[in-house]
């Protein structure tokens, strides 16, 4: 049994945590510093998009890794190249070192998979999805935090200071992680073969019924939260006159409701129902919240909404990824869990473009077609699956 105060898990925790507020500080940042190097709307969506296409690439090559040579050492260089992206947007002059650092990020930023897989190593089945919602929940903290620190570094110093700290803290975890955090992968498979985009592998991975239709309920939330989240600034804006400190509040607020319902609130969840149950659950209040926003003609509607947007995702987030975990040999983990960052990260990739186009048309589109789609998986998967436990 692992101790939740075991240093592995912080250490582990901590890596994340400073991967996901290097994400947050970005998002608001970046579109100025790349206007100020002259660049337009396609060259901010493009360096966003080539961040989770470098992620979507090599999750599965970085969680391959892990199960041929140790979780540890993918960790130690993740968390090295993810403080040398940083270090290059601190240095940059121009846009083509920001898109030279958000490659490094992004394969850097495929260590998520290993993170997961490292947890699940040293964890009894029926601690998986424990430390998997204490994982999900340190992703709303970042993204709560992130905005905040690097608003206030690029108000008081420069649009590069919050990026010399996020360098700062991922080098720190990278030598943490290297002296004082021990292997836990103890069935090293040294025979596989690494290739850069093994399709064969996704399909060995997809084959299993369950295994199938968790990742791509994987992909399914995160294209809906890609699909909307970049139009919800335009989408507020235009029914409430809401500006960025609005906005940033709403977020700041759907992340604190996502990290208290994963890191608390799913623990008590989880002496009454199964993960498969809180998926159900998840889905229904998720796809609910994305009806009520679509719909919304009032303020309080939209923040109601963003409540059950935060609790739905914090149910769906852990126990998807616990179940992925269970369905999985001991042996493919690593593969297992890097196939569904793999998901998540084309997911980013595609949601912002179909969110953006769809929304030419009709500003609250995106949110009717995610409610749809994740109605459409829930009627599906209801009907059709069982998960099952290991004993």
């Amino acid at each position: 049994m692992v101790d939740v105060m075991d240093k592995r898990v912080w250490i582990i925790l901590s890596a994340v945590f400073f991967d996901f507020i290097g994400f947050g500080i970005v998002i608001p940042i970046f579109p100025i510093l790349v206007t100020s190097y002259g660049g337009n709307p396609f060259i901010i969506g493009a360096l966003f998009s080539v961040y989770s296409l470098f992620q979507f690439l090599f999750a599965p090559i970085l969680g391959r890794l892990s199960d041929k040579y140790g979780r540890k050492p993918v960790l130690v260089v993740s968390a090295v190249l993810n403080s040398l992206g940083y270090l290059f947007i601190f240095f940059s002059q121009n846009i083509w070192v920001l898109f030279a650092s958000r490659i490094l990020s992004g394969i850097g930023g495929s260590n998520i998979s290993v993170a997961q897989a490292y947890f699940a190593d040293i964890s009894e089945s029926h601690e998986r999805t424990r430390l998997m919602s204490l994982f999900s929940s340190v992703f709303g903290l970042g993204l709560i935090a992130g905005p905040f620190i690097g608003g206030f570094l690029a108000a008081n110093f420069s649009l590069h200071a919050p990026f010399l700290l996020t360098f700062v803290f991922s080098f720190i975890n990278a030598f943490l992680i290297l002296t004082m955090v021990k292997e836990s992968n103890t069935v090293l498979q040294r025979h596989i073969k690494i290739e850069l985009f093994n399709i064969k592998v996704i399909r060995e991975t997809l084959k299993p019924k369950n295994m199938a239709f968790l990742l791509f309920l994987f992909f399914l939330i995160n294209f809906s939260v890609s699909l909307t989240q970049g139009v919800f600034p335009v989408f507020s804006n235009k029914m409430f006159s809401w500006g960025e400190a609005e906005n940033g509040y709403y977020f700041a607020t759907i992340g604190l409701i996502t990290f208290v319902n994963q890191a608390f609130v799913i623990r008590l969840l989880l002496k009454r129902f199964s993960e498969s149950t809180l998926i159900r659950m998840g889905l229904v209040i998720f796809g609910g919240a994305y009806m009520l926003l679509g719909m919304a003609q009032s303020v309080y509607l939209v923040v109601f909404a963003g409540a059950l947007f935060g609790f739905g995702f914090g149910l769906l987030g852990p126990s998807v990824q616990s179940l992925i975990s269970l369905e999985s040999k001991p042996e493919e983990q690593g593969i297992a869990l890097g196939v569904s960052q793999s998901f998540s990260s084309l997911a980013r990739v595609m949601g912002p473009l179909v969110g953006g186009a769809i929304a030419t048309y009709r500003i609250n589109l995106p949110y009717i077609l995610s409610a749809f789609l994740v109605f459409l998986i829930y009627l599906w998967g209801r009907k059709s699956l069982k998960f099952f436990r290991p004993k």
